[in-house]
């Protein structure tokens, strides 16, 4: 190696490869001038017909500068490709729009290309060249229209007042011959530079390119001579390389790939543009590469492209058949895993399953669940996996953890119920060392694919996921050529093209008895501020899907009662629909552009709409069935006694009754009643009828002053400012706040963390803390005897919110009702809780089951969890007694010692410089148990979130009656979490799970004859029938399973 390290060898021949790099084209025309069309958007359609006047369009001659960015624009221009063109080489038209030099993937000008008013392919900053067929190289005129949006000038900076530079745009012919050569040279010299000095084939393979150049005719200036020379060259390069050795025996398996944000620094509008430009460059190059076989996930890009391109579509369906196009992924985008709720991850799968099937056939998706780019992975998701039909999962996320690296690239991952589901974490990395799921299929990058896998002695199967994505774009020409000459070259890895699900076949075929297993969930060791950012949107979220949770309770009722009943299977598949859209992993976790929020709460309140249009329709229909003034539903699984709040109004002198005649309480409030259901049945309704009698209750015991909240169960005291200074169980006799410390302590935070704002809390943002000021009043608003309110108002830095602190009569449970004028930037808002627990442990609910996390940092595995996700409540508990604080739109959480906090609210400032700004509106809960965390802990969260249904009738009022439980079961840990119609409409879905890691025999009882059952999975397909005895359906639950049932009456 001394020799070409003396001679300079190596830096050589990358000179020489410039040479020919710049000798590709063969000759060129220019494309002397565009009319150019500005947008108001991307919702506009770009004008491609031929009769369209563009005479009084600006005229852009190239080189110009032109445009601005974040804009969108219609070009046009005609062309006639030089007679002689076809004799010479591959024609291709080349654009050379206007990129930045240094700039991220999305950050160019992106254009889909129409030749004579359709759609040919895309042109990119990676994507110079379209390659033209031969009938428009025919000697005449031909309409070329571009459709342009303009991309970013940077990743974060906020648009700016700076010109695009467009160079010549040209009609090209491309030498064949000098372009595979230089895909062999270039493949070669990487190679050598890729292995390592003392590797034998690096010199053999430097030998076998010198003695190619040296071949190569170079006089200038170069013409005929320097092209004749070429096919001798790469002859000699291809002959001497057979004495460099033979490929490693290791087998890469190329997967072409883009990863599409469906919105990020682009709103969706855009995303649907992307997948139009995206897909069709990769059909453009399957027809240059017959080996290239494209990957692509998330069905909502497949349902934009079959409104916007339905050809495109009809093309895309053609090479599923034919086995060129894998679609793949599971769920109907790639969603976050922490926040989306339970029910909703269950219906991504549905969801998403059941489109690719209808449009592609059975068994057409690969069932590969494919989330390269989420941010951590809950313990229940192996089981959903499962269920949905899905048997791997990808990712290579968890390489981006700040401390800690995983121990395995390919493994089996075991869910919370003992699932478990073969994973790989892709290993090529990329320049900064992270592992990418948008290679370059470079050879450096395939080699290190191979050196970064870290079980080298169990597996020789490896894959690399290429392509330009985020902002979509695919692979290249180059990439494609370099998998064509790496694989079977010396020293390298094979590569072949394949399919994600080929490769994991392989990998379980091969390794999959030695690979070791991974307990429990994927915690993401990065982008901890997820959980909190862009408030309002998860709160929508969440109060869409308890929205949607009810209204298909309620119009499944409804059709039991009535089989004419239409269930609006329709209107509720569109608003699971958008509620699926925006849990995509940049839209719910908070780290988009601040135009996607703007859409995204549209989206919620059509969401919204549906949800009161639906839910209304059928309490009118359970009005007809039980009659009364007012009906009350319980949309839980548990029996229930918590009042619920109505806007309905009753004077003094009127009371409600039951079909029996048994008064109910009231309590008017400021807005409506308070209505104290005593007990409901699970899934139950009640009709109450107003009589005109005054209404009396007797003493609850409910005390309110300033400072005091009191009832039979809990005594709460305040000190002058507004802290919480005593919370004393009278049941278990125990004072929960330790001696000298407050409760409910507003804390802010500076939050500026070292990259990624919206995305992370670093581990060093309590270096610096700040305080609630005294309260500017305090007073009592409510005072029972069904409910006792205190008001409390506080500003916290520039900051004020108003907390109206609640107390039931009957419940150990403490509500924080907050709205808070959020004027702060870089600021992380949290609520602080020291208990008088001692616990090594705490509890934290996901989704379907709960899991338990240190609440010391012994390890570096333990204070990298310093954040952590939660859905409806955490918990610390000693044996016999415990605390629980539930949220109703909260997701990030600490519990360190005996210290629980909720987080609140964050000010991030990139992407959206003004994200959370403004008024906010939350509730958290503190409650005291006895025991270990229960059901009493699981209930009290889902009542928080669900509260008791309230509406007025519209039957006759005399005929009051009571409809009992429409499903039940007799084990109060098995929890039902969804009631809806089939798919198929052949009988009633009912989802349930486990929710206290208990095995135990199962009861199922109906408020109907019951004709069959059968279990199903998450797409609905049955797998065995169950037997029904009595209406009663009897079956075993394991701890933590998911179970779905299909009930035909």
């Amino acid at each position: 190696m001394a020799l070409h390290e003396q001679r300079f060898t190596l830096g050589k021949l990358k000179s020489r490869i410039k040479i020919i790099e710049s000798h590709l084209i063969r000759d060129s025309h220019s494309i002397k001038s565009f009319k150019v069309f500005e947008h108001k958007d991307a919702t506009e359609n770009p004008l491609i017909a031929a009769g369209i006047d563009d005479s009084n369009w600006q005229t852009i001659t190239p080189p110009a500068y032109w445009g601005r960015w974040n804009s969108n624009y219609t070009f046009r221009t005609k062309f006639i490709v030089p007679e002689n063109y076809e004799k010479l080489g591959q024609i291709a038209l080349q654009f050379k729009l206007g990129s930045i030099h240094g700039r991220l993937d999305f950050c160019h000008p992106e254009a889909l290309v129409f030749i004579d008013g359709k759609s040919f392919a895309a042109a990119d900053k990676f994507h110079t060249k379209v390659f033209l067929p031969k009938q428009f190289c025919d000697g005449r005129e031909h309409q070329l229209a571009l459709h342009i949006y303009t991309g970013k000038w940077g990743q974060f900076d906020a648009p700016i007042d700076i010109k695009l530079f467009m160079e010549d745009c040209s009609i090209v012919v491309i030498d064949k011959r000098a372009e595979d050569f230089l895909a062999a040279a270039r493949v070669a010299v990487e190679s050598a530079d890729a292995l390592p000095a003392d590797n034998f084939a690096k010199s053999r393979i430097i030998n076998a390119l010198d003695d190619s150049f040296n071949k190569l005719n170079l006089i200038e200036p170069l013409g005929e001579n320097f092209y004749a020379s070429i096919q001798n060259a790469h002859d000699i390069l291809k002959e001497e390389l057979k004495k460099a050795g033979h490929p490693l025996d290791v087998n890469i398996t190329a997967i072409g790939h883009s990863h599409i944000d469906v919105a990020w620094l682009w709103p969706l509008e855009q995303t649907r543009r992307k997948c139009g430009r995206t897909f069709h460059t990769a059909l453009a190059l399957m027809d240059e590469f017959d080996d290239y076989i494209f990957t692509q996930s998330q069905p909502q890009l497949y349902d934009y492209v079959k409104q916007d391109y339905p050809q495109l579509f009809t093309d895309i369906k053609k090479k599923v058949a034919e086995n060129k196009w894998e679609i793949i992924g599971g769920m109907w985008v790639e969603a976050d895993c922490n926040l989306s709720g339970a029910e909703s991850l269950a219906r991504q799968f549905l969801i998403g399953r059941t489109f690719f099937e209808k449009h592609f056939g059975k068994g057409a998706e690969s069932p590969v669940f494919w989330l390269p780019d989420v941010f951590g992975y809950c313990a229940n998701l192996p089981q959903l996996i499962k269920l949905a039909g899905m048997e791997y999962f990808f990712t290579i996320k968890l390489s981006w953890n700040q401390y800690n690296k995983m121990p395995y690239d390919s493994f089996w991952w075991q869910g919370l119920d003992g699932t478990k589901v073969l994973t790989h974490f892709g290993t090529t990395c990329s320049e900064d060392g992270r592992v990418t799921y948008n290679a370059m299929a470079n050879p450096a990058q395939i080699y290190n694919t191979f050196a970064s896998c870290s079980q080298k002695e169990n597996h020789s199967e490896l894959m690399t996921c290429y392509g330009h994505g985020d902002g979509g774009g695919g692979p290249t020409r180059e990439m494609l050529e370099n998998i064509r000459e790496l694989n079977n070259f010396p020293a390298m890895p094979k590569v072949q093209h394949g399919k994600a699900i080929e490769f994991f076949k392989k990998l379980e075929n091969t390794s999959g008895p030695t690979l070791p297993t991974w307990n429990g969930e994927l915690y993401l060791e990065f982008h901890r501020g997820t959980y909190t950012t862009q408030s309002r949107n998860k709160r929508a979220n969440r109060k869409s899907e308890f929205g949607l949770h009810n209204a298909e309770f309620l119009c499944s009722l409804a059709q039991s009662l009535n089989p004419n009943f239409e269930y609006p299977a329709d209107q509720l598949e569109k608003a699971w629909k958008l509620v699926c859209l925006n849990q995509f992993h940049d839209i719910i976790p908070g780290s988009s552009v601040s135009e996607v929020y703007v859409d995204s709460l549209k989206q919620y309140a059509e969401v919204e709409e549906i949800i009161n249009q639906t839910s209304e329709t059928a309490l009118v229909q359970l009005s007809k069935n039980i009659g009364g003034d007012i009906i009350i539903t319980n949309p839980a699984s548990f029996v229930r006694n918590d009042a619920t709040v109505s806007d309905i109004t009753l004077d003094e002198n009127q009371q409600l009754q039951t079909s029996d005649g048994r008064a109910v309480n009231t309590q008017k409030t400021e807005n409506g009643t308070i209505i104290d259901t005593s007990v409901m049945q699970p899934y139950s309704a009640i009709g109450l009828k107003i009589v005109n009698k005054k209404n009396v209750v007797a003493d609850t015991g409910l005390k309110v002053k300033n400072n005091l909240l009191e009832n039979n169960f809990i005594k709460v005291e305040f000190n002058s400012v507004g802290d919480i200074i005593s919370f004393y169980d009278k049941t278990n006799k125990r004072e929960i706040i330790p001696t000298g410390r407050v409760a409910n302590q507003m804390l802010a935070f500076e939050d500026r963390p070292l990259s990624w704002d919206a995305w992370d809390i670093d581990i060093f943002y309590d270096d610096k803390v700040f305080y609630s000021r005294p309260a500017n009043s305090i007073k009592v608003v409510e005072s029972g005897p069904l409910r006792a309110v205190i008001e409390i108002k506080r500003t916290i830095l520039s900051s004020t919110y108003t907390q109206k602190i609640s107390l039931a009569y009957n419940s150990s449970r403490l509500d924080f009702d907050t709205e808070i004028d959020w004027q702060e930037r870089c600021m992380l808002l949290k609520a602080a809780f020291p208990v008088e627990i001692l616990s090594s442990f705490a509890t934290y609910e996901i989704q379907w089951g709960n899991i338990k996390k240190p609440t010391h940092r012994n390890t570096s595995w333990d204070w990298a969890r310093f954040e952590n996700c939660a859905q409806k409540w955490v918990d610390l508990s000693e044996p016999d007694f415990g605390v629980s604080l539930m949220n109703d739109c909260k997701y990030g959480h600490d519990i360190r010692d005996n210290v629980i906090r909720i987080t609140l609210l964050r000010s991030p400032t990139m992407p959206d410089p003004l994200a959370d700004k403004g008024i906010h509106k939350f509730t958290y809960s503190l409650m005291p148990h006895s025991g270990a965390v229960g059901n009493q802990t699981i209930n009290a969260a889902y009542c928080l979130n669900d509260p008791i249904i309230v509406s007025k009738g519209f039957a006759n009022s005399d005929k009051v009656q009571t409809l009992e439980s429409m499903f039940k079961t007799d084990r109060e840990n098995v929890i039902i979490e969804t009631i809806k119609k089939a798919e198929d409409d052949n009988g009633f879905i009912v989802r349930m799970y486990e929710s206290l890691g208990s095995r135990c025999a199962v009861n199922l009882s109906a408020g109907f004859a019951i004709k069959s059952c059968f279990e199903t999975d998450l797409i609905e397909q049955n797998k065995k029938q169950l037997e029904v005895k009595n209406n009663l359906i009897s079956f075993n639950i394991k701890p933590f399973q998911i179970l779905t049932l299909r009930i035909v009456c």
